[in-house]
């Protein structure tokens, strides 16, 4: 990319000597490049702009960040406007108000008619037959007011919000460029798909009196600029279809594996003579920056380059003033410390190493108070000398001087992290930060009258703070291994980048509604706030130029994350052939093991178990005791269901089988035909859309992803019983998702078991019992040999085996299937290949003799299978046999 730029700047500097030239981009570090590289060769006519910085020269205003923004707002409200909302909660609703402003004015939305559509909206949903109780106040009638009311004070004051700078820097455009028409523009695209309504008109203005060049194209013609696509999303199925030969996808079970995993890649490549300035490494998770980065240079003695964000709630220090406000916090609501906050603060690592050192004050609070709460007279009999004591004696009810302390305890520790500042040098930017930020909120306060906020209040701005803004780490050395942000552009081509924590949530980010616009209001507004795609497109283009991309993912949920692959990898694996490693062995020995939880079984827990019994039991409560008793114990015994995000993968299997189930539901106890096919394939997209979508009727986000996986699987499964038809086999269908039970008699117990088989048909007159499985699977065929009939029953391996196997046992004894039983069936498991090509795995079972079996007989099942059923029941049932949890 250096050098397209370079050829670019030459070319027109050389055209256009004795002109005024301005060289524009959104992406900040090609800004920095071209001015760092010619600013000091070229004269002052030459000029180099981020698009903030060019609006600000157009609009006349100066751009304010959204916590300024946010803090002015916040000192122009009327505390009884806001009674519905709560006033002093603002810091937690504020800042989504501010972002809808910012989405009004980026988008470029009319916004009389945007407050009409809401208001009237939020008049019909708050509508009282009863004119008594008829509400008078309206949210979106005072943020109406508010939206003009915020815009007029910062035109004041010369500044602006982002949104508000870029709508009024377009409305001054043509003005602009008009005055100055002598001027060459530039401007350099890198990703137009994640541009704003307000950056596609800069954009296509500048390419009628300007340059635009679009970087991400190949063999780029300085003298034939790249119009900018109308089409600004791309199209899905393009990126689809590339190919992912130079990529690679690994699979671990713990977080900490990931750093062991990016060292094995670093050191193959380094023994193959690359240099470490040709390695790129992306974090995924800021979390797991630090210890990548230190195993890099501690550990592989490689130097490193940084150009990375990191969240102020990342930094540790974010825990020291958190501890702080929580003790301030429980001080204002008890009038005296709680023993638990004073310890947490004094134990802090930060306040041990600068504030106490060997002060045996903490030891004190440990051993000689066993009260739950310590006044505030025996922390000054002990911290009065000490600059820990302008925390403890701070008065919560008085806001001026919360702040004025805060701020003297903020500069006292400044001056201790002065000493070491390189060691401390991301300490020092957080609490430079943080120490601005409460300033600015002091001169605010200073120059409100009646501005009541308390200690909550400050508390709710530090967390509003610290979890959206961030601290710009640049540490370069040309020699160095690279490491920057996913969505960061960087100017070199790699042979070797990896990108760390691929899981969903991560890449790309979960989406959090920051706002209070309704989704229908959005979508008829068409007002862009989220661009899944962009994220996308960025991995593509990552992977498009660099010789090797490693694509690492935790596959096992922790308190970091689901342990979910993210979509992208779903959506690579349905295009391509590529597979996942999985690394399963840890990296890492385990030097102590803990003891698991055992419960023995009680009379009151074996009164749940018969309950349960009655109620009826399934091939999945088994694999959860198989998995882990302790689980079965909370969930089935217990009835404790911690709410818990469904993975799209459960999702996309449940969708799928309902699709299946209306499509195939009217050929019920009929023949598959080529006409039926036929029909199917005209109706099956419309058929996914309704289930899928319901009333929405924009397919987009997650939903995107989720259609092409659902589609791709949906016409394979057609052409899957299309094939069989073509060929001259007969399918008749006798049963979709069919509810099955029966009754198990184990000695005196009558065990009830129920299931949902997928399909039961008989294949040229034979009976299959089938059951779908939307994962990709390696294996041809499944082989059950007797002497391991047991071991289907009790390992989670083999959960899919002992679901169809059971099935086998409600085919053959439930009253709805009388009469069929005579034939007997065979079962298989419907899965996709790599390719995405339907196909059955069969299930085959093995006698000693190794004669090979496909279908079983009942007698065969009532001497092989049903033993081996009755025993892991058995034991379930057992009081002797205590709930043992399993340890991972």
């Amino acid at each position: 990319m250096k050098k397209k730029v370079d050829k670019i700047i030459k070319h027109i500097i050389l055209e256009n000597l004795n002109k005024k030239i301005f060289f524009i981009s959104k992406v900040p570090t090609i800004i920095e490049y071209i001015k760092n590289k010619y600013s000091s060769k070229y004269s002052s006519k030459i000029n180099f702009f981020t698009i903030e910085e060019f609006f600000e020269i157009i609009s006349g205003l100066k751009i304010l960040d959204n916590h300024s923004t946010l803090l002015y707002f916040f000192s122009i409200l009327k505390k009884n406007d806001f009674i519905e909302k709560n006033f002093h909660d603002f810091f937690n609703w504020g800042p989504k108000i501010l972002n809808d402003f910012q989405n009004i004015d980026f988008n470029m939305v009319n916004v009389e008619y945007f407050f009409s559509s809401i208001i009237s909206r939020e008049k019909i949903n708050k509508w009282n037959l009863n004119l008594l109780e008829q509400e008078k106040n309206f949210f979106w009638e005072k943020i109406h007011k508010y939206y003009y009311l915020l815009q007029s004070q910062l035109f004041k004051k010369g500044i602006a919000y982002h949104g508000m700078l870029f709508k009024t820097a377009i409305s001054r455009l043509d003005s602009f460029l008009y005055q100055n028409f002598n001027i060459k523009i530039v401007l350099f695209l890198v990703d137009s798909i994640v541009f704003n309504e307000c950056e596609k008109i800069f954009t296509k203005k500048i390419f009628q009196k300007g340059l635009v060049y679009d970087l991400c194209k190949e063999n780029i013609s300085i003298l034939n600029p790249v119009l900018l696509n109308k089409k600004i999303i791309p199209n899905s199925k393009k990126y689809l279809q590339l190919q992912y030969d130079n990529l690679k996808i690994i699979g671990v079970s713990k977080e900490i594996e990931q750093v062991k995993t990016v060292e094995d890649i670093i050191c193959k490549f380094i023994k193959k003579n690359k240099k470490p300035n040709k390695i790129l490494l992306i974090p995924g998770d800021n979390s797991l920056t630090i210890p990548l980065i230190h195993s890099i240079k501690k550990k592989l003695g490689i130097n490193v380059s940084f150009n990375i964000n990191f969240p102020l709630n990342d930094i540790p220090i974010y825990y020291t003033f958190y501890s702080i406000f929580q003790l301030l916090l429980k001080k204002d609501k008890f009038k005296k410390f709680t023993r638990k906050d004073v310890i947490r603060v004094l134990s802090n690592g930060y306040i041990q190493k600068f504030f106490l050192k060997k002060n045996l004050i903490l030891k004190k609070f440990y051993i000689e108070n066993d009260s739950d709460f310590i006044c505030e007279d025996t922390i000054k009999k002990y911290l009065y000398r000490n600059d820990l004591w302008i925390i403890f004696k701070i008065p919560t009810n008085n806001i001026k001087i919360i702040l004025i302390s805060i701020i003297s305890f903020i500069r006292k520790f400044i001056k201790l992290l002065f000493t070491k500042k390189r060691k401390h040098f991301l300490e020092l930017k957080f609490i430079f930060k943080l120490e601005t930020y409460i300033q600015k909120l002091r001169i605010i306060i200073r120059k409100t009258k009646n501005l009541s906020i308390g200690i909550n209040d400050i508390f709710n701005i530090y967390e509003e703070f610290t979890h959206t803004e961030n601290i710009r780490y640049i540490h370069r050395n040309i020699r160095g291994l690279y490491v920057t942000g996913f969505i960061d552009i960087f100017f070199e081509n790699f042979d070797v980048v990896i990108i760390t924590s691929f899981n969903e949530g991560v890449i790309p980010p979960s989406y959090k509604k920051n706002s209070f616009i309704p989704f229908d209001i959005y979508q008829k507004l068409k007002i862009n706030n989220t661009n899944e795609n962009f994220y996308f497109h960025h991995l593509t283009r990552i992977i498009k130029f660099s010789k090797k991309t490693y694509l690492i993912y935790k596959d096992q949920p922790d308190e970091i994350n689901s342990g979910e692959k993210s979509r992208f990898i779903h959506r690579i694996e349905i295009s391509s052939k590529i597979s996942t490693e999985k690394i399963n062995k840890p990296f890492f020995p385990i030097n102590s093991k803990r003891q698991p939880i055992i419960i023995n079984k009680t009379k009151s827990i074996i009164q749940r178990l018969d309950e349960l019994i009655d109620k009826g039991l399934s091939p999945s409560s088994i694999h959860l005791y198989n998995y882990n008793p302790l689980l079965f114990y909370y969930k089935k015994i217990l009835k404790l269901n911690p709410p818990e995000e469904t993975s799209y993968k459960k999702k996309i299997g449940k969708i799928i089988h309902q699709i299946l189930k209306i499509l195939y539901d009217p050929i019920k106890e009929n023949f598959i035909t080529i006409d039926f096919i036929h029909k199917m394939k005209k109706n099956y997209e419309y058929t996914i859309k309704k289930v899928l979508l319901g009333k929405k009727e924009i397919i987009e986000g997650n939903n995107m992803f989720f259609y092409y996986v659902i589609k791709n699987y949906i016409e394979n499964f057609i052409s899957w019983d299309e094939k069989f038809v073509i060929n001259g086999h007969k399918i008749f269908i006798k049963e979709i998702e069919r509810k099955v039970s029966a009754t198990l008699n184990i000695g005196a117990r009558k065990i009830n078991l129920h299931g949902i088989i997928d399909r039961i048909d008989e294949f040229d007159g034979t009976t299959r019992i089938l059951d779908y499985k939307i994962g990709f699977s390696k294996m041809k065929e499944i082989n059950i040999y007797l002497k391991n009939m047991e071991n289907i029953f009790y390992d989670i391996n083999h959960a899919k085996t002992m679901q169809l196997l059971i099935y086998i046992y409600l085919w053959f004894k439930s009253s709805t299937f009388k009469g069929c039983q005579k034939k007997p069936p065979i079962i298989g498991i419907v899965s996709p290949k790599m390719n995405g090509s339907i196909f059955q795995i069969p299930i085959n079972i093995f006698h000693i003799q190794k004669i090979q079996k496909t279908n079983i007989t009942y007698l065969d099942y009532k001497m092989n299978v049903l033993p081996f059923l009755i025993k892991r029941i058995s034991d379930i049932l057992d009081h002797r046999i205590p709930i043992v949890e399993k340890i991972y």
